[in-house]
């Protein structure tokens, strides 16, 4: 549910702010937001060493800057309704690359789940 909020939101902002303006105020509301969460779970907010460090910048680079970005780059020049379909290939996408690179198990629920959404894009898609 906030992730379709968060979609459609982007998408309505697209209409008049461009891509990197948009990830720099999300980025930064939601990290004031969730800043005090964090402290009040007892979590580490600071890297304890250069590994953590790169950790650190890597998911900020990798998973915010140029995953999410490209996301609210392509909200400005695609439907919602598409985008937010092709997003769901995301888990998907995410379990195979583990079962390839890392050797994780894919079991009988998550295969089954995978197609089930393949599934469901096939369908909405062909809907359009």
């Amino acid at each position: 549910m906030f992730f379709g909020a968060y979609l459609l939101a982007i998408k309505d902002l697209r209409d008049r702010v461009d891509a990197p303006r948009i990830m720099l105020w999300s980025s930064l509301v939601t990290a004031i937001a969730l800043l005090p969460i964090a402290l009040a779970a007892g979590e580490t907010i600071l890297p304890t060493s250069w590994h953590g460090l790169a950790v650190l910048v890597a998911l900020a680079w990798v998973s915010q800057a140029a995953g999410q970005g490209l996301i609210a780059e392509g909200m400005g020049h695609l439907p919602a309704g598409f985008s937010s379909l092709v997003i769901l290939v995301e888990p998907v996408a995410a379990a195979i690359l583990g079962w390839l690179v890392l050797d994780e198990a894919l079991g009988l629920v998550e295969a089954t789940g995978g197609l089930l959404i393949l599934a469901g894009i096939m369908v909405a898609r062909r809907g359009t």
